[in-house]
């Protein structure tokens, strides 16, 4: 989250909440904006900084860091099969990045890493799966989104009943 220019970040600063600059977790997160583009923020801690700069014996910030997307459309994804791979280099600083000119409809991962001396990638990284949505309109009698089926079965009541109450367990 970064600081200042938001109405909830000055609703929380006048509460007297100030948000962390920092969660201190190794996370990679993606985000779909739009058919086309996708949002990636992340979080790398000190500890994994400090062994990559152990491992490849030179300063982190010394390490070209890169974002790497996989287009994973229909295939169980194992890591080397992905139907496209997209490299962005980042720049030093980056904590985030907007990723443009992708498939619409299409599944997309991504990896955090950075590439060694010899180019080659390796990562530290990896977000889960999503999906973009498709750029065109939904073709005739096409549901533009999923229907509950209980909700198109009767417009009179607005109640839907719980599938499972049996297993129920209440939270404590």
């Amino acid at each position: 989250m970064r600081k200042g220019g938001s109405v909830l970040s000055d609703v929380l600063q006048l509460a007297g909440y100030e948000p962390p600059d920092a969660y201190r977790k190794d996370t990679l997160r993606l985000m779909v904006r739009d058919a086309h583009t996708l949002y990636a923020y992340w979080e790398i801690t000190d500890r994994k900084k400090w062994l990559a700069s152990q491992h490849f014996q030179c300063d982190w910030s010394q390490l070209p860091k890169v974002l790497r997307l996989y287009d994973v459309t229909y295939i169980t994804f194992n890591g080397h099969n992905a139907n496209r791979v997209l490299d962005i280099e980042l720049t030093p600083e980056a904590q985030d990045w907007y990723a443009t000119g992708l498939g619409a409809g299409a599944v997309y991962m991504a990896d955090l890493g950075v590439y060694t001396w010899e180019r080659q990638f390796v990562p530290f990284l990896r977000s889960d799966p999503v999906r973009t949505p498709r750029d065109c309109p939904a073709g005739w009698g096409e549901p533009i989104v999923a229907v509950v089926p209980e909700a198109s079965r009767s417009h009179s009541t607005s109640y839907i009943p719980p599938y499972d109450l049996e297993h129920f367990i209440p939270s404590r």
